[in-house]
This record gives C-alpha cells, sequence and structure tokens, in this order.
C-alpha cells in the first residue's frame, strides 16, 4: 500500500527541519546551509525550497518547532508541578526541569537568542515564547506561592539567566570549578526560595530527575 503524498510530504519536512535542529546544536546558524540540511536529510535542495521556499523560511520553520517544544516540556512541568502537594518539592521540580528544558534545546536557544539577534524576522517568535515562558512562572509563582508580582519577576530573571547560561555555554567555560546538574539545580532552587521568600526548610532535595 502506498503512503499518502501528504504524509510522505510531511516525513520529510520533519527530516529537514530535524537536519536543521541538529546542525544548530552542533553549529549554529553559520552551519545551516541548504545544500546541508538537505544532505543531513536525504533530501534534494530542491525539495527544500519546493517546502519551505528559502533558508529563511527553513530556519523560521525549526525555530517554531525548537520554542513549541520549549513550551510544550514548560507546560507539563507545570502540570506535574502542580499536582504535587508540597510547596518546596514543587518548586524544586520546576527548578531542575527548568534547567533540564534549557540544556536539552541549547542550539536553539544559542541560535535564535543570541546568533539570531538583530535579524528581526526571527524576533516576534523568540519574544512571544520568551514572554509565555515568563508569564507562566511568574503567574504561577504568586497564585502557588503567594509571592508579590516583583519577586515573582525578579525569579523568572534568575532562572532565565542561569537556564540561558547553560544553553550558550559549556560548564569549563564559565569557571574552572565543577558543580554536578544535581548541586545546581538543589542551588538554583534554594536560590529562587530565598527571592520568593519561601522557607528554605521546605525545599526538597532536588537531586533526583523530574523530567522524565
Amino acid at each position: 500500500m502506498r503512503t499518502p503524498l501528504q504524509s510522505r510530504s510531511s516525513t520529510s519536512a520533519d527530516r529537514m527541519l530535524d537536519a536543521t535542529l541538529a546542525l544548530l546544536a552542533s553549529g549554529g546558524l553559520s552551519a545551516v546551509t541548504v545544500a546541508a540540511v538537505a544532505a543531513e536529510a536525504g533530501t534534494s535542495n530542491g525539495s527544500l525550497y519546493h517546502r519551505f521556499r528559502d533558508r529563511t523560511g527553513l530556519l523560521l520553520a525549526a525555530q517554531d518547532r525548537a520554542l513549541g517544544a520549549i513550551e510544550a516540556a514548560t507546560a507539563a512541568a507545570f502540570a506535574r508541578a502542580d499536582a504535587e502537594p508540597s510547596d518546596g518539592e514543587a518548586l524544586a521540580l520546576l527548578c531542575r526541569a527548568a534547567l533540564e528544558i534549557f540544556e536539552r534545546h541549547h542550539g536553539a536557544m544559542r541560535a535564535f537568542l543570541v546568533e539570531a539577534q538583530g535579524q528581526p524576522e526571527f524576533e516576534p517568535r523568540t519574544r512571544a515564547a520568551s514572554h509565555l515562558l515568563a508569564t507562566t512562572v511568574t503567574g504561577w509563582l504568586q497564585r502557588r506561592l503567594g509571592t508579590s508580582p516583583a519577586d515573582a519577576e525578579a525569579a523568572w530573571r534568575v532562572l532565565f539567566a542561569i537556564g540561558a547560561a547553560q544553553a550558550l555555554f559549556a560548564d569549563e567555560d564559565v569557571s574552572p570549578g565543577r558543580v554536578s546538574p544535581d548541586e545546581l539545580a538543589s542551588a538554583l532552587t534554594r536560590a529562587v526560595a530565598a527571592v520568593v521568600g519561601q522557607p528554605v526548610e521546605t525545599i526538597a532535595d532536588a537531586s533526583e530527575p523530574t523530567t522524565g
């Protein structure tokens, strides 16, 4: 039985987007050329132009896929946190999830947050994703923990700064010292707890993975 044309087209487009994101992770925006993506995806330059029109169209589609995945992972983490009866354990879960999400999508984060600066075609989607994450985090902190709007905004900036550093830099480029992911997650949880006025003794150990 032949695969329907629409299904084959979607599969080809998916391979192209997967290839684009893989190239972004390994080499940044400069690594993404039509020829490189076509070779990585096992397709032709013509197929890529037919599906995405040009390199910019391909990158915009890859940006939307990557940021959509980040948004979905964030929503899933908050759903798990909402099901957690302990405020401290819920906060620990979210801090670890933030680090893991930024690390998992480091290539796209680096490409669209930093390398694409000054390229206006990428700014609206990146800003929309950042604002969605910000309102999700700050809203949860205010609703669940009774955090003030100002403290909630400060806590989001702490999470964003550390998460972005995870995405943009290798650990050995940040410091000659070493901190494990578990230790970093626990420290980040304590830092956010201090910003929002959550008693430290209620904070769970963040050493166990929470995002699956």
